[in-house]
């Protein structure tokens, strides 16, 4: 792993006028995705250069941003990689994150030796994967990508509007997309199928308590949508079963889909007078204050 330099003020100063504009398109993708392999940053950033072209400048700018101090890389464990060249995982030192205006970023200010889990490398990089897609989808005129923000980055804190207590809504990544003059909301859940139904059922009914609190609509006017994104037909089924054991005003709210069409059910605006309750949610819906309940 590169080292993480300590940048004065002044120097990160004269670093952010140095940088070209595919440099601060990659030090913005680590700033909202986090984490991001070089093929990643070469599709999203570098999308209109031939792959070859692209992965090559990617590898350049890494290098030199790494160079800068302005991010770091560590080996890839989680996943095969090709025989003598091992891949890596980039994410923004504490001067990244700083000159980026981010929040912290895994390990930011944490010893250099710091290696994250197989698991949670496997699980970030899919986040970072989903974004990815949805920005090539949107070379081709479909839905753009607006905001995307990753975990504690999505996160939500809010009272319990009769305890008082702190309650929490922890998704994997917010998403807002534009669209055909619309603004498409979600709360997206990543679902690898390792927790079980009644972990699900406490998510779901964690999102609709949140709603009912009002609290997101009248910070943002708008209630996300909230998508399952799953491995499998099998998994979706699972999924769906305990969606519909929500109270009936609340199963609009979710939306389940495979990893393959996550893209499709994301981008795609429900069609005037759809009658399918679950599309709803795919622009957001407002909500009544939670006095009316």
């Amino acid at each position: 792993m590169t080292p993480v330099r300590r940048l004065t003020e002044s120097r990160l100063s004269l670093l952010a006028d140095s940088l070209t504009e595919s440099e601060r398109q990659v030090l913005r993708l680590l700033a909202s995705c986090h984490l991001a392999t070089a093929d990643q940053v070469a599709r999203s950033v570098l999308g209109g250069h031939r792959s070859a072209t692209a992965r090559r400048l990617a590898h350049r700018h890494l290098l030199r941003l790494a160079q800068l101090g302005l991010t770091r890389f560590f080996p890839d464990q989680s996943r095969a990689r090709w025989p003598g060249r091992p891949g890596h995982v980039h994410a923004l030192t504490t001067a990244g994150v700083k000159l980026t205006g981010g929040a912290a970023t895994p390990g930011a200010r944490q010893r250099s030796s710091w290696r994250p889990a197989d698991a949670f490398l496997t699980h970030r990089l899919a986040i970072t994967e989903l974004y990815v897609r949805l920005v090539e989808a949107g070379r081709t005129g479909r839905a753009a990508v607006r905001e995307f923000r990753v975990e504690t980055d999505a996160w939500r804190t809010y009272r319990d509007p009769l305890s008082g207590r702190p309650c929490y809504v922890r998704p994997d990544a917010l998403l807002r997309l534009v669209t055909a003059g619309l603004e498409l909301s979600w709360f997206i859940e990543l679902d690898r199928a390792t927790e079980s139904p009644r972990r699900i059922d406490a998510k779901c009914r964690a999102y609709r308590s949140y709603e009912l609190s009002g609290v997101e609509q009248e910070r943002y006017g708008i209630f996300p949508g909230v998508i399952f994104i799953v491995p499998d037909q099998p998994r979706a089924s699972v999924i769906q079963r305990v969606i519909s054991q929500q109270p009936a005003e609340a199963r609009g709210l979710y939306v389940v889909t495979t990893e393959a069409a996550a893209v499709t059910a994301l981008t795609n605006p429900p069609d005037d007078g759809a009658a399918a309750q679950p599309a709803l949610a795919l622009v957001g819906r407002p909500c009544p204050h939670p006095t009316h309940h």
